[in-house]
């Protein structure tokens, strides 16, 4: 890293929270763990999956694609998110944060998504997994 020839300090890369992208029709975005790997490693995991078109912007875009949101069983952090539709490699960078800052459902659930957006289904998905779904049960 450049940090460490520098001689500043630096934080070994976690990988896992880096966002994978393919730039495709459709796209596809990813951050974390997916739920195999998550439950390979021994976490006991809810998952929550948001069509796209459940959204008002998705219905406009019609292309389908949805959100997938891994998270610790009983409301723990969030171990992943997958996305796959339009626009998906722009919304990604939300979902590195939250991974990266190890959030739980509850503490996404607490922001509003702008809407009319694509990322209302990001919204969504957390919602849903704090028990608040609006669209999801």
């Amino acid at each position: 890293m450049a940090e460490t020839l520098a001689g500043l300090p630096s934080a070994p890369v976690d990988y896992a929270a880096v966002p994978r992208v393919t730039y495709s029709s459709p796209g596809t975005a990813s951050v974390g763990l997916g739920e195999a790997e998550a439950r390979a490693r021994g976490h006991e995991v809810d998952v929550n999956t948001m069509p796209l078109t459940a959204v008002a912007k998705g219905m406009v875009h019609g292309r389908g694609g949805m959100v997938k949101v891994v998270a610790e069983g009983g409301g723990g952090q969030v171990l992943g998110v997958h996305m796959v539709g339009p626009h998906v490699s722009e919304m990604i960078a939300e979902s590195q944060l939250i991974v990266g800052w190890d959030a739980q459902p509850s503490d996404v659930a607490r922001h509003i998504h702008a809407h009319p957006t694509l990322s209302e289904a990001v919204g969504e998905a957390f919602l849903t997994l704090a028990g608040r779904g609006l669209h999801q049960q």
